[in-house]
């Protein structure tokens, strides 16, 4: 992924991102008001030695207290110091335990010890302290002293005893909130990336073309969010511009050899296909081109359910011999297009579709009509589509956004492709308008009108 990539996984799972931002806030804030109030307290020791031998003694004597006190920063939380600390303030603690929360610093070249200790309180954290210096002074007498009789040469002074502050040190509202902004933004950073990694369906044309396959166009989501919009013409809105874009892409996919036959399918139902199959047969007849719809999804058809049209008799009827072409081809108003309904759901219909009266119907077709468009049963579910692209001049591939994946739509071109099918193009179906960055803007305020208000009214409203 590249950095464009990332930002637009940021920019299209932004919510997700606020949601993880808001939950690491809460988190942090939280556990700060969930958290026992931490305070400290610090006292400052001086470590003398005290000889009586004149200046080159008592310098003697500083070198050693240098090098000595970083071994008393051991003492400070041995037993010997803690255990009477522990009796005289009552403490119900143990020496180990009480070690844990307290900290000493010697700085090199120096005689100074300080002393921190961490509580819950605040006065407590300062008695433990004073106590901690007054029983290591002690104990440093006592480690120090050459025999019973003579006095330790190593004095320990308080230079600053400890203070009670009543400010915790622990927890920190701003550093929590701090900690889970940053934990909340990288998670939900990670996760936006994660979905955006593990989501395979199809989004943009890049995803149709790098398999090989033209991008004829694409289609936009209807008003309603289940589906686009069904319309013929409509000179101001995006949807049919793009139903124009794709009617003219298709008669330039070859120009020497220009499909006459166009099978419509999908890899998988709910793709589309039907509504893309109407609206390009209907932009096509309104172009002026003789144009001809045959509804060959004879699982479940929809095409005579969208256009409103007769189904009692048509395709299947042809096929069983029942009834001429010409019988059942039904005109759809005034817009030059005829139909040819699905007719009863027969109980074979891979047989029928590949049959040698399928072949003859659709060479029939070709010499009434400049454009024969078909709509078939998606290509993965059954085998319908690829034997009825075998016979046509090709195949339209509709890949719906956002949830036919590159595997469907690859093992529906390897459909097609092994049966010699000719792939003219795919068309990416229903994407969202806010979101297509590929979609033509049409709206673009040339102040354009049609002559009259009829010009702009959709012939075929949405089912």
């Amino acid at each position: 992924m590249e950095l464009v990539d990332y930002l637009r996984a940021l920019r299209k799972h932004w919510v997700l991102v606020v949601l993880s931002v808001l939950l690491g806030l809460g988190a942090g804030g939280g556990s700060t008001a969930l958290s026992t109030p931490l305070y400290r307290a610090d006292s400052l020791l001086f470590v003398s030695m005290h000889d009586g031998g004149g200046a080159v003694a008592l310098m003697q004597g500083g070198m050693f207290t240098q090098q000595r006190v970083q071994s008393y920063t051991g003492v400070l939380t041995s037993p010997k110091v803690l255990q009477p600390v522990i009796d005289e303030l009552e403490l119900d603690t143990t020496a180990r335990a009480l070690a844990e929360r307290i900290g000493s610093d010697a700085p090199l070249g120096t005689v100074l010890i300080e002393v921190t200790v961490e509580d819950a309180s605040a006065r407590r954290a300062a008695r433990i302290a004073d106590s901690v210096a007054k029983h290591f002074s002690t104990a440093v007498a006592e480690l120090e002293r050459p025999s019973p009789d003579v006095a330790s040469p190593v004095r320990v002074s308080v230079l600053r005893p400890a203070e009670v502050r009543e400010e915790p040190i622990a927890p920190s509202l701003s550093r929590n909130l701090a900690l889970g902004l940053l934990f909340g933004l990288s998670t939900g950073t990670g996760l936006a990336v994660l979905r955006e990694v593990l989501d395979t369906t199809v989004k943009t044309p890049a995803g149709i073309t790098d398999l090989g396959t033209p991008l004829l166009g694409t289609t936009l989501l209807g008003e309603g969010g289940a589906g686009p919009e069904l319309v013929v013409e409509h000179a101001r809105t995006p949807q049919s511009e793009a139903l124009r874009q794709i009617r003219t892409n298709l008669q330039f996919a070859d120009v020497d050899h220009p499909p006459h036959v166009v099978v419509v399918t999908s890899a998988l139902p709910g793709d589309g296909k039907s509504t893309l199959a109407v609206n390009l047969a209907l932009t096509t007849a309104l172009a002026g081109v003789r144009t001809i719809l045959v509804e060959a999804d004879l699982r479940l058809p929809k095409v005579a359910e969208y256009l409103g049209v007769d189904n009692s008799a048509g395709l299947t009827t042809v096929l069983a011999g029942r009834a001429d072409v010409d019988d059942v081809l039904q005109p759809y108003g005034d817009s030059g297009l005829s139909v040819l309904a699905s007719g009863p759901i027969p109980m074979n219909p891979s047989a029928l579709l590949g049959s040698r009266h399928m072949a003859d119907l659709l060479e029939r077709l070709r010499e009434r009509a400049e454009l024969v468009i078909v709509d078939s049963p998606p290509l993965l579910p059954v085998a319908d589509a690829a034997v009825l692209a075998r016979q046509a001049d090709g195949a339209i591939v509709v890949v719906r956004h956002g949830r036919t994946t590159r595997d469907h739509l690859t093992r529906a071109l390897e459909r097609l492709r092994a049966v010699d099918a000719r792939v003219l193009g795919a068309v990416l179906s229903m994407v969202p308008a806010r979101r297509s960055e590929y979609a033509y803007p049409y709206d673009y305020g040339y102040g354009y009108q049609p002559e009259t208000a009829t010009d702009a009214e959709p012939l075929l409203a949405e089912r």
